[in-house]
């Protein structure tokens, strides 16, 4: 009698615990519960991409930018910058953690290579590394 008394108090206990951690999922903010984290390892693809066509001397000569991108270097960087002044979701920032977010080319490079191929927003991911979720919102921030 005494153990199924003691029993129930348990039950009584797991129930009302549960219920105090379901509150506090809902009324948390910020992450999205059981969201499934992947390491893209972005500052190395921002890296690469910058080495790859932006910098001074880059891997890639002005023909293959074009060819990639289908416009001109400069035209590139100009819209660039009218992109990142009109709207601040293009600048990079540093998130809750202060871990450094994805660069504002890799954000427009998604947006590019989707309107210029047609590609899914998760087909960005392979070279430069940013989520579908993410790489639809530039898309939107910059139509």
């Amino acid at each position: 009698m005494e153990t199924q008394a003691v029993n129930q108090q348990f039950l009584r206990n797991k129930m009302v615990l549960q219920q105090i951690q379901d509150q506090h999922r809902v009324s948390r903010g910020g992450s999205v519960l059981d969201h499934l984290v992947i390491n893209r390892d972005r500052e190395s693809a921002d890296c690469n991409l910058f080495l790859d066509y932006f910098l001074d001397n880059p891997r890639f000569n002005d023909v293959m930018f074009h060819r990639r991108y289908r416009m001109f270097r400069n035209l590139f960087l100009r819209i660039v910058d009218t992109i990142k002044a009109h709207d601040t979701y293009f600048e990079q920032q540093r998130d809750a953690v202060d871990k450094i977010e994805l660069s504002t080319l890799q954000k427009i490079t998604a947006v590019f290579r989707m309107l210029a191929y047609g590609l899914p927003a998760d087909a960005t991911n392979e070279y430069v590394k940013i989520g579908e979720f993410t790489a639809i919102e530039s898309l939107k921030r910059f139509c």
